[in-house]
């Protein structure tokens, strides 16, 4: 199965059924783990596409004679449109909110884990919103107070600090992470993957960086 990347890079323009098979092959990792309704994990049909872009939640397919061609932003699209309904979002929440972003936006929604603040009367400003809140929130180091007792084995919460709640997590001897209040965590393997890579790649370049300066 191609990546994101690899198919929007392929600039593929498919058929219904081609479209529908290979969205199929994509929605398990963008759908989270635990919140998924049962049938939203079910299989698009193409039946569902056409209801999908009906209700003006997808952009109209492109025309080669007579036959209907979707494209990698149609594929966007309709991952988001069932990710956030498998969050528990009603159709009339999530209107056009994905045929009014451009493709950035819709690879952040999937691949980063953005929260929606969405309602039904202006969906498309509550995501946008959301977006800046989240790029302009300052981060506070931990609290230098005393970790209070375990929790779990490794694992360690800070007490109430004056700006945040930090909880302590032991991963390795000699490797810690610190983990805030309000972090968003991952909820699909797809964005479970990808801060995986984040943190592998963060502490390659540290342990460069060590290196050099020896």
């Amino acid at each position: 199965m191609k990546t994101l990347q690899q198919l929007r890079e392929s600039n593929s323009r498919w058929s219904l059924n081609e479209f529908v098979r290979v969205l199929n092959g994509l929605l398990p990792q963008f759908l989270p783990v635990q919140k998924a309704h049962t049938r939203v994990r079910e299989d698009v049909t193409p039946r569902l596409v056409r209801h999908y872009t009906t209700q003006g939640m997808l952009d109209e397919p492109l025309k080669e004679g007579r036959e209907a061609r979707y494209t990698y932003r149609h594929l966007l699209q309709l991952l988001v449109v069932r990710r956030l309904l498998a969050e528990g979002y009603g159709a009339s929440a999530i209107d056009n909110l994905a045929t009014s972003k451009d493709n950035t936006e819709l690879e952040a929604l999937l691949q980063g884990g953005v929260q929606l603040a969405l309602t039904a009367a202006n969906p498309a400003l509550g995501f946008l919103q959301q977006i800046k809140e989240r790029q302009s929130l300052p981060i506070p180091p931990p609290p230098a107070t005393a970790p209070a007792k375990s929790i779990h084995a490794g694992t360690v919460a800070y007490p109430q600090a004056a700006t945040s709640n930090w909880t302590r997590m032991e991963i390795l001897p000699g490797l810690e992470i610190h983990i805030r209040e309000d972090f968003n965590y991952p909820h699909s393997p797809q964005e479970q993957q990808n801060l995986l890579q984040y943190m592998a790649q963060q502490l390659l370049t540290l342990s460069t960086n060590r290196r050099s300066k020896k």
